[in-house]
């Protein structure tokens, strides 16, 4: 299991990125048979979760102020979001590949957010492991749609190089742009980062893997 140094610092929640040994971080469980259920699409739908095992339809986000249920997305390769807000009275999780990205679910959790009466600065968030520019290699045409989609970062943090997307920087500069008020950026890609033994530490769609996928994700504890 993965963790963020600022998420640990929230209160009253618990919080983790799966691995290839550990596809459900251990701190989500127990209460496993509880999460939601809903279909990722890579889209930019945001549903709020108020009981455990609710239906939430096609949702690549969730949120919730209920103890007791984990809230999370699947991913291998794409960006897992998890965030709370700083008091640990809520918690987040987004899957934002790159059509979520482009296509705003960022966006989206602002406005349900604002919906709610919450300031973003209030909330902090941690971009999980995802495929890096390192590994990344898109279109021409993909990597100049993202170049002019978010054309207020500078285009190297966004194709450090040539055909290559840096997922995770954008990621993190979605959700300052919304106003997050701290961002911890993990920095670890899905497809060429090892463990102590030489062996991939997390799933990853590009470099082959095809069955189950990594769980992040977030619990305000009971």
């Amino acid at each position: 299991m993965i963790t963020s140094k600022l998420l640990l610092s929230v209160p009253g929640i618990v919080h983790g990125f799966g691995t290839a040994k550990e596809l459900v971080p251990h701190v989500l469980a127990e209460v496993w048979p509880g999460k939601p259920d809903k279909k990722q699409t890579h889209g930019r739908e945001v549903v709020e979760v108020v009981a455990a095992q609710q239906a939430c339809g096609d949702a690549d986000g969730i949120f919730s102020a209920v103890a007791g249920i984990p809230i999370s997305v699947i991913t291998a390769d794409c960006v897992p979001i998890v965030l709370a807000r700083r008091d640990g009275g809520m918690v987040a999780a987004l899957h934002a590949g790159w059509r979520g990205l482009i296509g705003g679910i960022v966006d989206t959790f602002a406005e349900r957010l604002a919906a709610k009466g919450e300031t973003p600065g209030d909330w902090v968030a941690a971009v999980g492991p995802t495929i890096g520019s390192c590994c990344y290699e898109v279109s021409e045409e993909l990597a100049a749609q993202f170049i002019a989609h978010f054309h207020w970062m500078a285009p190297a943090a966004i194709s450090p190089r040539h055909r290559h997307l840096e997922l995770n920087a954008i990621a993190e500069a979605a959700l300052r742009k919304i106003g997050i008020g701290e961002v911890d950026n993990l920095q670890l890609c899905t497809f060429c980062t090892q463990d102590a033994q030489k062996n991939a530490l997390f799933r990853s769609y590009r470099r082959g893997d095809r069955g189950p996928q990594l769980h992040s994700g977030a619990m305000i504890l009971p």
